[in-house]
């Protein structure tokens, strides 16, 4: 067997377990949405405080989401709750309504956490959570918020995967801007 062979087979070889161990890759880092930092700058609310999001216990994807072969796990703290924490924090300091001192706090659960990387001509991906507003020490707001995002995919792994990592900040984005849409959420930030 000639040596560039061995080293071509060789190479295919190592290619091909890497394809079928798949890797662990961060989430893409989260860009907060204008359209969601001018609703909440809208509110007329004073500066917020940004509590945890916790995840539900055993909940599939709340450290990692399955894409294909590859699993995605996220850039900041242990979980997924905790980068829609970060993102609604960045939301806020965009927005100069961020206030780690603030007697009104936004909290919750991350409820359900899916993208699908599967689909030959689209995917699509869910988020739900549940938000709770307290206002020193009372609850003003408690309520579920679930988007639904799809994006054009591809049946090749190396178009739908990243496709599909890239459409994750966006199904966050969604979630925030549903909760600072919502007019209960609103008047529950609101002095």
């Amino acid at each position: 067997m000639p040596i560039a062979f061995r080293g071509a087979l060789l190479a295919a070889i190592v290619s091909a377990a890497a394809f079928l161990a798949g890797c662990a890759n961060p989430a893409p880092n989260y860009a907060a949405s204008i359209d969601n930092v001018e609703a909440f700058k809208r509110t007329g609310a004073a500066p917020l405080k940004p509590g945890l999001i916790g995840v539900t216990q055993g909940m599939p994807g709340a450290t990692a989401l399955q894409l294909r072969a590859n699993t995605m796990v996220t850039p900041v703290g242990a979980h997924y709750g905790d980068y829609i924490a970060a993102a609604l924090r960045q939301e806020l300091e965009l927005a100069r309504m961020f206030n780690p001192q603030s007697g009104v706090e936004i909290s919750g659960t991350l409820l359900k956490n899916n993208i699908d990387a599967g689909g030959i001509n689209t995917n699509e991906g869910q988020i739900e959570a549940r938000f709770v507003v307290q206002a020193n020490g009372q609850t003003r707001f408690d309520k579920v918020k679930r988007i639904e995002h799809q994006w054009e995919s591809s049946f090749v792994g190396a178009t739908a995967i990243p496709r599909a990592a890239a459409n994750y900040p966006i199904m966050v984005q969604k979630l925030i801007g549903s909760l600072v849409a919502d007019p209960d959420f609103v008047k529950a930030i609101k002095p």
